[in-house]
């Protein structure tokens, strides 16, 4: 019989495990049925014609941002699960540039996937994730960071903005 696995490799897989799960139903799964139950309506439709091939690149950089962020926060030994308390701030790579890379990732991907699939019902979902997003970071996450971390959280919020990365 193989021993328990340690705490760390739990808290691992479980990360792993929420951001697969969240990944299948709100970057796939959701997605999926708002294109199943829109799709042959006109006017739900956007029409872009080949600029729609513009969300590929978009989705590419989401998932890069998604994984490079998940990867970073587990190297570091914090969380990335939602209502976990973190353990150390990171500000370096994409965290120096955006404070929600891991975030901004899957807004990405969910525009980038808007366009390739023309939907406007895509869009808005989009849009509305973002919006619930960012309503959850600034009302929760955020003071949840403050109250971790203190001043050298509030220095770093003053510095870096939340969404649009900065060079």
């Amino acid at each position: 019989m193989s021993p328990a696995p340690s705490s760390r490799a739990r808290a691992v897989a479980v990360t792993i495990g929420t951001a697969a799960m969240l990944y299948a139903v709100f970057i796939v799964g959701l997605p999926w049925l708002i294109l199943s139950m829109t799709r042959g309506v006109p006017s739900l439709a956007l029409p872009i014609g080949p600029l729609r091939w513009l969300g590929i690149p978009l989705v590419a950089f989401g998932l890069y941002l998604y994984v490079w962020s998940l990867v970073k926060l587990l190297q570091r030994d914090t969380s990335a699960l939602p209502g976990v308390a973190p353990t150390a701030l990171d500000t370096s790579g994409w965290y120096g540039r955006t404070r929600n890379p891991l975030l901004l990732g899957v807004v990405a991907i969910q525009l980038g996937t808007a366009l390739v699939a023309s939907s406007l019902a895509l869009l808005v979902y989009a849009l509305l994730y973002w919006l619930w997003l960012h309503t959850f970071v600034t009302r929760r996450e955020e003071p949840d960071l403050e109250r971790a971390f203190g001043d050298a959280y509030t220095r770093y919020a003053a510095a870096v903005p939340r969404w649009i990365p900065r060079r």
